[in-house]
């Protein structure tokens, strides 16, 4: 298990050296090192100018699955939704217990995060909550954390992922950690907020959790979820034309052509329509 954790870990913070590594998992350095050097001869990990990346082997290793074609479909996907909206696209799809982002694409800054690895609770999340509204009410019972829920706030700022995805991008955890949450606090509560979305067809946060975060989620393959993130005030600002576009992007055998012709149409309706929220 440490060495998925440390193959885990170069994938959502590498390429990194081996005292980062070391300092982000919390194991000894030296440990690390013997780890790294028993996984490159077989092409697991490589190491270029002092980092450690992932290799060829990591890359192939679920190639072939059904979370590897779901990846192969989101990926023009949510390049296509970045690119119209100028926010940052995910696709995802439940990870044991959480919804986890499979694949993203977008945002201002190319060099940054994207989010992929990055995990969501089911409870508290516009993704999260669109992937629990499809699975059966055994399932979800499984899934769900005991009653109450747990703070999902600071699960969230604790998630690898996440630190690797607000890099630069948010204010610390510690500024944020204290911030009031607008989330469900039991099955009650969640219950009434799921219905909500399959009667909408799409999750909408409006910064409920993370005060910076704001995001618009839609069903997509049966499980799985579309998703556009930004700032609270980017996402209500284009609310209309991300839920246009995402609902293109979720339509059986989507395309990114799909994609950018909604956004061109939703763009042209807005221009006839004042009180359209599209930009």
């Amino acid at each position: 298990m440490r060495g998925l954790e440390l193959l885990e870990t170069i994938d959502i913070h590498g390429p990194v050296t081996v005292t980062e590594l070391a300092r982000i998992t919390g194991h000894d350095k030296s440990t690390v090192s013997r780890m790294l050097s028993a996984c490159e001869p077989d092409g697991w990990i490589v190491r270029d100018h002092g980092r450690v990346g992932l290799g060829p082997r990591a890359a192939l290793l679920a190639y072939r699955s059904t979370a590897g074609e779901l990846i192969r479909r989101a990926q023009p996907l949510v390049e296509a939704l970045g690119g119209v909206t100028g926010l940052t696209a995910q696709a995802y799809g439940l990870v044991g217990r959480r919804a986890t982002v499979l694949a993203a694409a977008g945002g201002s800054n190319p060099l940054a995060s994207v989010g992929v690895g990055m995990s969501a609770s089911l409870v508290a999340t516009a993704a999260g909550q669109v992937v629990a509204t499809q699975l059966d009410p055994a399932t979800l019972e499984r899934l769900l954390p005991d009653e109450p829920f747990p703070n999902p706030l600071a699960e969230l700022l604790e998630n690898p992922g996440y630190v690797a995805f607000a890099a630069g991008r948010f204010a610390r955890g510690s500024a944020i950690a204290d911030a009031p949450l607008s989330v469900p606090h039991d099955r009650e509560e969640l219950d009434s907020q799921l219905e909500l979305v399959r009667e909408q067809g799409f999750a909408i946060d409006e910064g409920d959790l993370h005060p910076e975060i704001g995001c618009i989620a839609v069903p997509w393959l049966g499980g799985a979820a579309l998703a556009c993130m930004g700032s609270p005030a980017e996402v209500a600002a284009s609310e209309a034309l991300v839920l246009t576009v995402l609902q293109a992007a979720a339509a059986p055998a989507a395309s990114r052509e799909a994609v950018v012709a909604a956004a061109a149409g939703a763009r042209h309706e807005g221009r006839r329509d004042p009180y359209s929220l599209a930009p």
